[in-house]
This record gives C-alpha cells, structure tokens and sequence, in this order.
C-alpha cells in the first residue's frame, strides 16, 4: 500500500505516521476498471473506502448521477455510522484504487483517534451544501 497516497487522503493526514500504520494495518487496497460498480445502493455496509486514486460516479435511485469522488475522498461512512445499508451506488469511472477498511477497524479508529472525524464532518456537509445549493 502507498504510504505517501494513503498520507494525503485528510480522513488519515491528521494521524501521526505511528497512527496511520495502525489504522491501516488491516486495511487493504482494491483497484476498479472503469464501469464497474465498488458499491450498490441498498448492500449491506462493511467497510470504509479512501480513495488514493482515480474518480468514480455517485448515483442515488432514479436521479441518477449525484456526485463525484476524487483521490483524497472517502465513502461508506454514513452506512457504516448509522449501521443500515449502502445509500448510494458508486461506480468507477477511470481506474479506481480504494483502500478499504473494515467496519469494526473503522469504529475502533474513530474512537482511538477522535480527530478523524474533523474532516468527515468537513467532506460530509460540503456533500449537503452541494446538494442543497446545486442540486448533485
């Protein structure tokens, strides 16, 4: 896994170097091909995804395409904290490498390491603002 990538995603940029091999060291990474689907809307939530490289589209329902994720973003969190399934569908959209992380390993970080949930809060209103304000 590429360290340096994994450094720059801001959910792990406010670890220490010691903290983020810990949370990472039951992650693993996950590369897509273009077209195919990381996520379904509705599948049960067990893991985190940081995205280190690549872009991937958000679809919801019948509206379609929502959003758009970069390297640096993350998804899967909401599934995970409110324990229900997926709430959208991501699909690749160039090559698509993920680090996953478990959802007990994710619950267990958010405890030790309180800090990461600055930037998820960051990166979850900027996504209502965008949908509020704009529409995707």
């Amino acid at each position: 896994m590429d360290t340096q990538a994994a450094a720059a995603i801001p959910l792990l940029a406010v670890l220490k170097p010691r903290e983020r091999e810990q949370v990472l060291r039951t992650a693993r990474e996950q590369t897509y091909a273009p077209g195919q689907v990381v996520v379904n809307e509705g599948d049960p939530a067990t893991r985190l995804y940081l995205i280190s490289s690549g872009t991937a589209r958000v679809e919801v329902g019948s509206a379609g395409k929502v959003g758009t994720l970069k390297a640096g973003d993350f998804f899967g969190e909401l599934a995970l904290i409110e324990e229900h399934g997926r709430t959208a569908t991501v699909i690749a959209e160039t090559d698509l490498t993920c680090i996953l992380i478990s959802a007990w390993e994710f619950k267990a970080s958010l405890e030790e390491h309180p800090e990461m949930a600055i930037p998820m809060l960051r990166a979850i209103i900027a996504r209502l603002h965008a949908r509020e304000h704009h529409g995707s």
